[in-house]
Parts: structure tokens; sequence; C-alpha cells
């Protein structure tokens, strides 16, 4: 970024000798060079004038003073030669000073992420079981009524930041509107799957922790996820009725991995 640096010092240095005024009290002196609303132009003959504008311009002293420096110093190169690209960068490189871009930079911990895409949707193992918040940190699978669909928990499905992939998405499955997310911890020697109490101020973000990204997977028109922190490690459902999901270390076997998804209106 350029900087124009304070022109007092300059200006004042063309103000010590008199011959050298470019204002006197009646009036601007015949100048060599004279600038349409600031515009340089060329005569032709590889001079350059500078034309005084009597109409009202609405720039502030900084820029005027800066305009003043910047013809003076053109006034003293010759003119008796070409007038090249080259000059205008020796002349602007005395003009104009480099300053440093000072980036800011955030901790990602202390932020929420109000950009981050989310939908919201509803998951049914391949049995067509419904997931239901069965105890405040327990989701169960279970065949519902149709009285009592209103059970079934809304999911929050957040895209965040992870290994995406032409055939994965990485996804964070937070409960509708619970501070609750499915994330993935080890207890003992075995990937665990849990229900996650978080701070609404900081989630959803984009880069989320990663026990709590699961790779999405559509095949046809079902979906699985896997734990982005325990890879071949999937969310699954028990063939038996009301038992909670839990990570299960295989798929295609006698747990289910396979869910449909149902996007739901805000």
């Amino acid at each position: 970024m350029a900087r124009v640096p304070e022109p007092a010092n300059e200006v004042m240095s063309y103000y010590s000798n008199e011959d050298d005024l470019l204002f006197e009290a009646d009036g601007p002196k015949q100048m060599k060079c004279c600038v349409q609303h600031l515009d340089i132009g060329s005569t032709g003959d590889g001079s350059i004038r500078l034309q005084i504008s009597h109409q009202l311009c609405n720039k502030s002293l900084r820029q005027v003073v800066s305009v003043i420096v910047a013809m003076e110093k053109l006034r003293k190169v010759s003119c008796s030669q070409a007038f090249h690209d080259d000059d205008l960068r020796s002349i602007f490189s005395l003009i104009f000073e480099e300053e440093p871009i000072i980036f800011e930079t955030y901790d990602d911990e202390l932020l929420c992420d109000a950009g981050v895409q989310s939908l919201k949707c509803k998951l049914h193992d391949k049995d067509q079981k419904s997931l239901v918040l069965a105890s405040p940190y327990v989701l169960k699978a279970l065949h519902l009524h149709s009285r009592d669909m209103s059970r079934e928990v809304v999911f929050c499905m957040s895209f965040v930041q992870g290994d995406e992939s032409d055939d994965k998405i990485p996804v964070a499955l937070g409960l509708k509107e619970k501070n609750l997310y499915l994330s993935c911890v080890m207890k003992g020697d075995t990937p665990t799957l849990q229900l996650e109490e978080v701070d609404p101020k900081i989630y959803p973000k984009w880069k989320m922790e990663k026990r709590f990204v699961f790779n999405k997977t559509e095949i046809k028109d079902r979906v699985e996820f896997e734990s982005a922190l325990y890879p071949n490690w999937y969310i699954s459902t028990s063939q038996a009725e009301e038992k909670p999901i839990f990570l299960g270390p295989s798929k295609g076997g006698h747990d289910i991995t396979d869910f449909t998804m149902e996007v739901v209106s805000p």
C-alpha cells in the first residue's frame, strides 16, 4: 500500500527561494508548466503542461499539496528528453513511501462463523427407524407411530472444513434448537459416539474440531456418515428396536450404516 508522506517539508523547500514561488499575492506567476482539473498533458514537443483551473474542485488540502509536490518534481525533469514510463516510476518512488500491510488474525475458537452453510434434516435408517432423544444425551432408533412423529429429532447439518472429495462431504450434526452435537471420542480402546454439549456462542463454526466432523457419502438414495477422526468407523443403528445409535467399525454387515435423509423446511 502506498502512503503519501507529510508534504510540509517538501513544500517549504520550494518556498525558500523567492524565484521558485508557485503563487504570488496578485495571482499565479507565468509558469512553464500549466493542469485542467489537475491532469498532466503533453504539448507534443516533449514538454509537460500544468494548467490551473479556476473551477471549484472537491479535493482535500492534502491532495492539492501532494499534486503541487508532484508537479514541482516533474518541473525539475529535463524536457529536452522524451518522457518515459521509467521516469514516472522514479518520480513516484520519491513521492510515495511503501507501508507494510498488517493482517489481524483471530482465534477461531473465539469466533462464531455466521456464514456456515447448513440445512435441517431428519435421518431414518434403512429399516425406517426414526431417531429419538430418549434422555438428555442418548439418541435411540425406533419405529414411531404417526401420532408420535413429533418425537423425532431434527438435525442441523452444517457443512464444515475437512478433507472434501468428489464423494465425501465433511459435515457436523447438531440437534435443532439444542446445544448438542454428535461427536466421536475414545473410551478405553474403542471409538465411541456421544452427544456433546457446546457453547452456542461459538458453534457452529467453519473449523469444527475433528471429533465433530463426519464425512457424508451418498450411495444412490442413501447416505452414510464416517467419522473423520476415526476412519472406517460409521454412525450405526442396531437391528433391534429402541437401541442407542453408536459408532460401528464396519458397514454392510449386521448393523445398519445406511440412512435416508429427509430435508425439512427451516
